[in-house]
């Protein structure tokens, strides 16, 4: 009986949002933005997610990764890999070439094994999986974001599910700028040293640093005492400076009652 129990647990944790299924099936990738616009010197940011991982290495080698639209293809070239420390990477492409204004394109990742489904995105109104593609905007954008006030911690979370914690510390943190805003985030443990940069939306003006149940950028591992900094991350991969560093302490979560 408590097997079942536990199975069913489970089955509700995966079940609660399409994304959430999503992020704990074997492999997938998906994408930083949530629009389906890129500005003329726009950069895509991607993020593979556990088998899918291994083909971050072989991107225009063995697999080819472009923006196709009527037959026309566009290489994206990598410029940065980000590596998170629970089975997620993330890869920074730019497009080799000019894109033209007004047209729609089609991401592409040619040769990919046959569990592999290619880039995509959850559209919340037609509440299905679709295939990555943005239409291009006539904005270049050359300003750096920046901050509205210095981020400070909002709450922190840690919640025992059936296939493990989910741990987040949420930061406030808004900016100005003319394009789409991320959070680029640097944790680094006290103890150890060690030091992990992921880039992470921003929602509702909150930037959540730490793991899901399945996955995330930061662990938290070896220690107690962490600090984190920020810098704003534009669509065109404009940088904010460098925010002072925040000391906070892993989250523990809530005795049971």
């Amino acid at each position: 009986m408590k097997t079942l129990k536990h199975i069913a647990f489970i089955l509700a944790a995966l079940l609660s949002t399409n994304v959430a299924l999503a992020k704990c099936g074997m492999n997938g990738i998906f994408c930083l933005s949530q629009r389906s616009t890129l500005n003329k010197n726009g950069l895509i940011v991607l993020e593979f997610y556990a088998l899918s991982q291994p083909l971050v290495s072989d991107l225009n080698g063995k697999y080819s990764v472009y923006l196709k639209s009527s037959g026309k293809k566009v290489q994206l070239n990598v410029i940065e890999i980000l590596k998170g420390e629970m089975w997620v990477t993330e890869v920074v492409l730019k497009p080799a070439t000019g894109l033209r204004v007004g047209t729609r394109y089609t991401l592409e990742i040619d040769s990919l094994p046959k569990y592999e489904d290619g880039p995509k995105k959850y559209n919340d109104s037609t509440k299905k999986w679709e295939r990555l593609s943005f239409t291009i905007t006539d904005t270049v954008d050359s300003d750096i974001p920046v901050l509205n006030s210095a981020p400070t911690i909002n709450k922190e979370t840690s919640i025992a599910y059936g296939c493990g914690p989910e741990t987040f510390v949420y930061f406030n943190l808004s900016g100005q700028d003319k394009s789409e805003l991320f959070a680029k985030a640097t944790v680094q443990n006290k103890k150890t040293g060690f030091s992990t940069t992921y880039i992470l939306r921003i929602e509702d003006g909150l930037a959540k640093v730490g793991h899901g149940m399945c996955s995330g950028p930061f662990l938290f591992k070896e220690g107690n005492n962490f600090e984190v900094t920020f810098q704003l991350f534009d669509q065109s991969g404009n940088v904010s400076t460098t925010t002072q560093a925040i000391s906070f302490t892993k989250p523990e979560p809530a005795p049971e009652t």
